[in-house]
């Protein structure tokens, strides 16, 4: 059996899987909502795996088919139908299935960065209200004010390394669809191999049988 499938297939996965990584990427472009892309992504990837999974089983399962016809080309009538009647598309699709990775991102470095700023606002508040103020009322006033300092100082640092949780989102998102990439051509090379095998244990049984009646 000419194993023409295989170049063909491996094409395939990196054209598909190409696309994949262009049309993720139209979602994070400068000045995306970095939660809100989080949140739709680690659904969404998964679920566009699934359907590129299946649309190159469908298309490796057509190659396999072809190749497998081709080498019938010379074998009797009787012999292409007993092929037929195994109907392995149908016992590979019964057989095999992938589950994709999950989608999992690294703590947001604008959660970090926020929290950094919020504790060095609140230290120097508390050394300062300390230092300067004395009473009930005074300390009040100065616990309200760093409560507001921390959280402007929050939000200014979340706010300025957004472009850096954008960043490192993206890479996320790469590195996943690489992984699948490379999850998903192992598992269609698995489907390859139980083809073929099964294709020439068939020949082989063929063979064996015209000797017996030779």
């Amino acid at each position: 059996m000419n194993r023409r499938a295989t170049k063909r297939i491996t094409e395939d996965t990196r054209e598909e899987f190409n696309k994949l990584r262009e049309n993720l990427s139209r979602h994070l472009e400068a000045g995306a909502d970095v939660d809100q892309e989080r949140w739709r992504l680690v659904n969404h990837a998964p679920t566009l795996v699934v359907a590129k999974t299946q649309l190159l089983l469908d298309t490796l399962l057509n190659y396999l088919m072809e190749d497998a016809i081709a080498a019938l080309a010379d074998a009797p009538t009787a012999v292409k139908n007993e092929f037929y009647d195994l109907d392995l598309q149908s016992r590979i699709k019964e057989s095999f299935s992938l589950e994709p990775e999950s989608l999992e991102f690294s703590f947001d470095p604008r959660v970090i960065a926020g929290g950094v700023a919020t504790g060095v606002t609140a230290s120097v508040g508390v050394l300062m209200t300390a230092l300067l103020l004395s009473g009930l009322i005074p300390r009040l006033v100065g616990g309200a004010a760093i409560l507001v300092a921390s959280a402007a100082a929050f939000r200014i640092a979340h706010t300025a390394t957004a472009s850096t949780a954008l960043q490192r989102l993206r890479n996320e998102v790469n590195d996943y669809v690489t992984q699948s990439e490379q999850q998903v051509s192992s598992w269609l090379e698995n489907v390859e191999e139980y083809f073929v095998t099964a294709f020439e244990e068939f020949q082989d049984g063929g063979k064996r049988a015209k000797e017996e009646i030779a």
